[in-house]
């Protein structure tokens, strides 16, 4: 049938059955303030269950613009080119979380799309937006008395690529992490179910009721501002039934007055309200009379007076005093005049600054959106379209005061919102109204004044959790910077979620280690973490952790019987174990043993038993010379090793190792036994000392002698060398941090310096994190964090040796300060079976640290005062000091392995270069045999 047939065989009621199936369009739909987001067209799919996941519960009244809600989601969906909504409540979703975390946003997408589109990105499935108080549950909590856990049943979840789903969950998923926006004051008085429902959660959650009313208290925020140094109006405020003090710092522009009553105040107001004008320099002409309070936002009830008009500035304080709450505030401020410019008489701006609460609680200022409207009228995110700082500066013809503006606007914003924070952390758990509050977000309202010849950022007021939205319409307008609002929010999130996964938790660790491994028991105490430790320790060294299993593993050439033994002890205790780990060297293939004996995930057997023996590492990665389609062909990162027990080993390594070569034990660490040979008769010298004076553990603990003091014998790599600490779970690369080191002591190989991020390109940078994780992938590493040492050689990246565990000394220091990310965390998830959520932080600063050794430094450290004031240094957070001993004591002196590594941070590679050798000057860790200038000076932006 051709197309003239097909048509001419159509009915009339085809075609009326077809116009019938087209969408409805929207101007049938009802939608309120709060929902007011639709456009005139409908171009999705309406036929989807929105009630409760039980037909035996009803349907709330609250749910009556669940509709409306689900639309306006379609029609942002839609008009920013991301896919339509799919229904899968057809097949609930029955998985666990990979990454243990669940996020629930409780709102209209109207107020939190940023938030959502960016927890698809960084935690892909497990960001959920809930838009009905029935697709949640409650039930008594096992984390606490009078606690409640909540479950979310449904929820349209948000994927990668702006992708969501309409799901189901069977059985319910834990929610680990919330954030309420169904509250009267959000919502506009349209509903407030979410209220009830955040009460008594044990999980995180995005501010609270009760601190909600002191985030938009507009009094107590001036009053952090003046602490922060944040300029803000002259204030007269008058107070009703505020159930807290305000403390405000000597010489602050703000006087209170609390009211018990709003009746007979009439004479209190004026006497007030005329000392206050009275008290205005003579540059103010006009004054603003405002409210305060969770319902009132938008300019709500803002007006502008003539300074003269004391009686109708009364009168409309007065008028508002009628009108308020308890716990709200009517507020006389001294009105700021914009600066005026070319083109902009009768205009003024208003900049909205938002700050996120990063990982290691660090706030950052995010983004800066103006909104241009009248000067004689109120000016906020609802009357204004918004525009960039940038823009706006150039506008009014100040783009010199720009970077200076700015740079003012992040130093106060980021002190405004830690001093909200410490406040937050004097407030007992009833007064913050939920064991795991806490203000994450806050988006701070300026406006420019020009006062004495100087331009000046004034805070106006500060806006809880409900900020983003005018930084959201920005960023869907310059898609380019989408999620840059709520990046360190997202990460917060999520990093709240696993942390609450994770507590609880229990995980055998095999192995205490040194001195230098004591902050894991107490890191892991403070998360919660229910640590077994299996080892063989004296009383004194044992460690606080949840249970100690005694044990001696010391010969690790039985690590299969050793294994077989403490899983029967576990097994014998009745633990119920979650994970198994460890942090030291020698015990990897024995815990690698006990996770495959107990179907646990960890590292992998395979990976840690080649890993361990550094010949098999390097000659495992030669043979992978199949393509990859994606990555460069693995034995590029190898060179060809040979196992050495005697002479006759050697002589047959030199028929194919040239001459100098690297010799080293095969199964040591900490650099021990190292040696570069330039000849034949070096090496037999070097085997027959080295394997005369290290036999057994005793001789040199935790270096690896446990498993014997066999050698090997490789090429000699030019180049500089450098640490990667990768996390991998299920055999993909979930993060990885570079660090820089300097040229190792000459005649022991040890490190002499440090530096992080790594000073190399960025290619380069991209080029030996891909080796790196190659490398461990390819071994047969599937999950932890793991420390891998190469160099960059002139034809790139060349493999030194993978320890199969977390970098040890200060590199989780380091990482922990720059990046917020904790390896340890990683560690214990990843033995749990947790998948790690880092979304590529960026640095806070550049660190740089130095060395020191017994032989030159030894006498320093020995002098008590010096000793104290580096300690000291390091408590002030001037310098990082990391000890391998905690106290100098009980340092063997007579060794050549590093005693400490002392850092400094700074803002770039040269500001950290000029500190760090300023601070090793003053205090002459710095000396001609041990030259740190020399140590630092591969450490240069774009090094090669």
């Amino acid at each position: 049938m051709d197309c003239v047939e097909r048509i001419e065989s159509l009915t009339v009621e085809d075609f009326i059955s077809k116009k019938k199936n087209k969408p409805r369009v929207f101007k049938t739909l009802n939608a309120d303030k709060y929902t007011t987001t639709c456009g005139s067209y409908c171009e999705w799919d309406r036929n989807v269950e929105l009630g409760p996941v039980h037909n035996s519960v009803p349907v709330p009244k609250e749910d009556e613009h669940i509709y409306s809600y689900y639309d306006a989601l379609q029609y942002t969906l839609y008009e920013t080119n991301y896919p339509e909504t799919e229904d899968r409540t057809h097949t609930p979703r029955s998985d666990p979380p990979e990454s243990g975390a669940t996020i629930v946003v409780l709102s209209s997408p109207v107020e939190c799309m940023a938030i959502l589109l960016e927890g698809g990105r960084t935690c892909p499935g497990d960001m959920m937006l809930v838009m009905s108080t029935t697709w949640l549950t409650t039930e008594d909590s096992d984390r606490g008395k009078n606690l409640r856990t909540m479950y979310v049943h449904k929820a349209i979840t948000f994927d990668r690529g702006g992708r969501t789903y309409l799901d189901v969950f069977s059985p319910p998923r834990r929610v680990t992490y919330f954030m309420d926006f169904f509250t009267r004051g959000i919502t506009d008085g349209q509903r407030n179910d979410g209220e009830e429902l955040e009460k008594d959660l044990d999980c995180p959650t995005s501010s609270s009721l009760n601190l909600v009313r002191r985030t938009d208290d507009k009094v107590l925020t001036r009053i952090q501002m003046a602490e922060a140094g944040v300029g803000y109006p002259d204030t007269l405020a008058f107070c009703y039934r505020v159930p807290y003090e305000y403390e405000a710092p000597e010489g602050a522009a703000i006087k209170v007055h609390k009211l018990n009553q709003k009746v007979g105040v009439e004479n209190l107001v004026v006497d007030e309200v005329v000392c206050f004008l009275a008290r205005l320099s003579d540059e103010c002409e006009r004054v603003v009379v405002k409210p305060s309070g969770v319902m009132w936002h938008g300019s709500q009830g803002v007006t502008f007076h003539n300074k003269e008009d004391t009686e109708g500035i009364s009168r409309t304080v007065l008028d508002l005093l009628s009108q308020i709450e308890p716990q709200d505030c009517v507020l006389v401020e001294d009105f700021h005049a914009p600066p005026t410019g070319a083109g902009t008489e009768g205009l003024s701006f208003r900049l909205r600054v938002n700050v996120c609460r990063g990982l290691g609680d660090n706030p950052e200022a995010t983004s800066y959106i103006c909104g241009v409207g009248q000067k004689n009228s109120p000016i906020n995110g609802d009357n204004t379209k918004p525009q960039s700082l940038e823009t706006t500066m150039r506008q009014w013809g100040l783009e010199n005061e720009t970077e200076n503006l700015k740079k003012t606007l992040k130093e106060g914003s980021e002190t405004l919102l830690r001093r909200i924070i410490e406040h937050e952390n004097r407030l007992d758990e009833e007064e913050k109204g939920n064991v795991g509050a806490q203000t994450d977000v806050i988006g701070i309202d300026y406006i420019l004044s020009k006062r004495n010849g100087v331009y000046a950022p004034i805070g106006i007021e500060v806006n809880s959790h409900d900020c983003t939205i005018n930084c959201q319409l920005y960023e869907f307008m310059n898609p380019d910077l989408a999620g840059l609002s709520v990046g360190p929010l997202i990460q917060t999130m999520c990093e709240r979620s696993q942390r609450y996964a994770m507590s609880g938790k229990v995980v055998v660790v095999v192995g205490a280690g040194g001195s230098s491994k004591k902050f894991i028991w107490p890191a892991a105490k403070k998360e919660n973490i229910r640590v077994v430790l299996v080892d063989c320790l004296p009383n004194h060294e044992i460690p606080d952790v949840a249970r100690y299993l005694e044990y001696d593993f010391t010969d690790h050439t039985q690590d299969e019987t050793h294994a077989k033994n403490i899983v029967q002890m576990l097994l014998k205790h009745g633990a119920e174990l979650d994970g198994c780990c460890t942090f030291w060297e020698d015990c990897v293939p024995l815990a690698a043993r006990i996770c495959d004996m107990l179907d646990l995930d960890g590292i992998g057997l395979k990976g840690a038993m080649i890993a361990k023996k550094k010949s098999s590492t390097q000659n495992t990665l030669c043979d992978r010379t199949a393509d990859i389609p994606h990555f460069p062909r693995t034995y590029l990162y190898a060179e060809r090793c040979h196992h050495i027990e005697n002479e006759c080993d050697l002589e047959n390594a030199e028929k194919s190792v040239e001459f100098p070569a690297i010799m080293k034990l095969e199964y040591g660490s900490s650099a021990v036994g190292v040696k570069l040979v330039h000849d034949m008769g070096e090496a037999k010298e070097h085997l027959s000392s080295l394997q005369e004076k290290l036999t057994c553990e005793e001789d040199h603990p935790g270096i690896g002698l446990g498993y014997g003091n066999s050698m090997l014998m490789m090429k000699y790599l030019e180049g500089t060398e450098h640490d990667i600490d990768v996390v991998l779970y299920n055999r993909k690369l979930v993060a990885a941090f570079v660090s820089d080191n300097g040229p190792t002591k000459k005649g022991f190989f040890t490190e002499t310096a440090a530096c992080m991020p790594s000073c190399l390109p960025k290619d380069k940078v991209g080029q030996i994190v891909t080796a790196a994780y190659q490398c461990c992938v390819e071994i047969g590493l599937v999950s932890g964090a793991f420390n891998v040492e190469m160099k960059m050689t002139p034809a790139g990246p060349k493999l030194i040796e993978i320890n199969a565990r977390m970098g040890g000394f200060y590199l989780r220091d380091w990482i922990k300060e720059i990046y917020g990310v904790d390896l340890l965390r990683c560690v214990f998830m990843t033995a749990c079976g947790i998948k790690p959520l880092i979304n590529k932080p960026k640095p806070r600063y550049q660190m740089m640290g130095v060395m020191c050794v017994p032989s030159v430094h030894a006498p320093i450290f020995k002098n008590s005062q010096t000793y104290d004031l580096i300690k000291n240094l390091h408590t002030m957070g001037h310098i990082r000091y990391n000890a391998i001993e905690d106290e100098i004591e009980d340092v063997d002196f007579e060794t050549e392995e590093p005693m400490c590594n002392i850092a400094v941070h700074a803002g770039n590679v040269a500001q950290a270069k000029e500190k760090l050798l300023n601070f090793c000057t003053l205090f002459h860790l710095s000396t001609e045999e041990y030259d740190v200038n020399r140590f630092l000076g591969n450490f240069k932006e774009n090094m090669i």
